[in-house]
C-alpha cells in the first residue's frame, strides 16, 4: 500500500482488520520494500488495524525491507493498531531488513511519526528505528517485543533524530545466537537494546524487561529518568560520549547496572537517585579507550 495524500484509514479492529505484505514486494522511494509507505508529505492516520508480514522473500531474495516505511517529510499517526510478523520467510538474521516503523533516510530526507496504544511485535529487525535530524518520533503506551530467536533491537534515534519514549514496556531486545557482531566489548562488539538515544530523546516511565542492554544512549542527556529496567542480560543502562544526568531509574538483576562508556570523548554521568541491585557484578562500571575518560557521580 502507498499513501502519498492526506488520508486516515480507521478499521474495525486490529484482530479483525489486517493490511496484510503481498505476494510479491515492489521496491519504494528509496529503493527498499514495504507493506505500507507513505512519502510525498503526506499525513496519515491509522487506527484500529494491523500490519502484518511476512514477506515472502529471503535476505538474498526479496527481503522485506519494512512493515511501515515513513519518508520523504511525511507524518504518520498509529493508534490502538499493531505491527507484527515483520520479517522474511523464514525469519533469519539478514542485515539492515525487516524493521517494523522505519522514519526518515539518509543521507537526506525526514519523516514524523507518533505511535500510541499499539503494539508492534515478532520483527527481525528492530521495532522503531528513526534516522536523520528532522526525522522525529513520539512513542507514548505501546508495547514493544523482539523476536524469540533472533538478536532485534527495540526503538533507536539515529543520526541526530529526535523524540519522546515514555510510559512504554519494551522487552526481549537481546543477543541471540548466530549472530558473532555481538558481544560485551562496547569498543569492538555490538550491543542490542531496548532503546538508543540520542541527545534530544526524552526516555521516561517506561519498563524494560530482559533486553541485552536496556537503554543505551549516546551523545549526552539530561531527559532519562524514572525508568524501571529489569533482567537485563547484560546492563540496564549504557551512557557513552557525552554528559548524562539520570534521575531516579531503578534497575534490577543483569551483569551491572550502569556502564559508563569513552570512546570518542570524555564521559560524565551523574546518577541521581538511581537505585540499583542484585547485579552479579559491580553496580556502576567505567570503559575507557583511546585516551578518553569516563567518570560517575553518585547521589542518593
Amino acid at each position: 500500500m502507498v499513501i502519498d495524500k492526506n488520508v486516515s484509514i480507521t478499521g474495525a479492529g486490529p484482530g479483525k482488520t489486517t493490511i496484510l505484505a503481498p505476494q510479491t514486494l515492489v521496491a519504494g522511494e528509496d529503493g527498499n520494500t514495504s507493506i505500507v509507505e507513505i512519502h510525498g508529505g503526506a499525513s496519515a492516520a491509522l487506527s484500529q488495524l494491523a500490519v502484518s508480514g511476512p514477506g515472502s522473500g529471503t535476505c538474498s531474495d526479496g527481503a522485506l525491507g519494512s512493515g511501515i516505511r515513513v519518508l520523504g517529510g511525511a507524518r504518520l499517526d498509529l493508534g490502538h493498531a499493531r505491527v507484527t510478523h515483520i520479517t522474511d520467510t523464514p525469519a533469519a538474521p539478514c542485515a539492515h531488513s525487516a524493521v517494523a516503523v522505519f522514519v526518515g533516510d539518509f543521507p537526506v530526507g525526514t519523516g514524523s511519526v507518533t505511535i500510541h496504544e499499539s503494539e508492534i511485535s515478532d520483527y527481525q529487525g528492530s521495532a522503531v528505528t528513526v534516522l536523520n535530524q528532522g526525522s522525529t518520533a513520539t512513542i507514548v503506551n505501546s508495547t514493544v517485543t523482539g523476536h524469540p530467536r533472533l538478536s532485534t533491537d527495540g526503538i533507536g534515534f539515529i543520526a541526530g533524530a529526535a523524540g519522546r519514549v515514555t510510559g512504554n514496556t519494551i522487552s526481549g531486545n537481546d543477543c541471540r545466537e548466530p549472530d558473532p557482531a555481538c558481544g560485551p566489548d562496547f569498543f569492538g562488539e555490538t550491543q542490542h537494546v531496548g532503546i538508543a538515544a540520542g541527545t534530544s530523546t526524552v526516555v521516561e516511565h517506561n519498563r524494560l524487561i530482559g533486553n541485552h542492554v536496556g537503554i543505551y544512549a549516546v551523545g549526552g542527556s539530561d531527559s532519562i529518568g524514572h525508568n524501571d529496567i529489569t533482567r537485563s542480560s547484560y546492563f540496564g543502562m549504557a551512557l557513552q560520549d557525552g554528559s548524562f544526568t539520570i534521575r531516579e531509574d531503578r534497575i534490577d538483576g543483569g551483569v551491572g547496572g550502569v556502564a559508563v562508556v569513552a570512546a570518542r570523548t570524555d564521559t560524565q554521568a551523574l546518577l541521581d537517585g538511581v537505585r540499583i541491585r542484585r547485579t552479579s557484578g559491580a553496580p556502576v562500571r567505567t570503559f575507557e579507550c583511546c585516551g578518553f575518560n569516563a567518570t560517575v557521580t553518585v547521589q542518593p
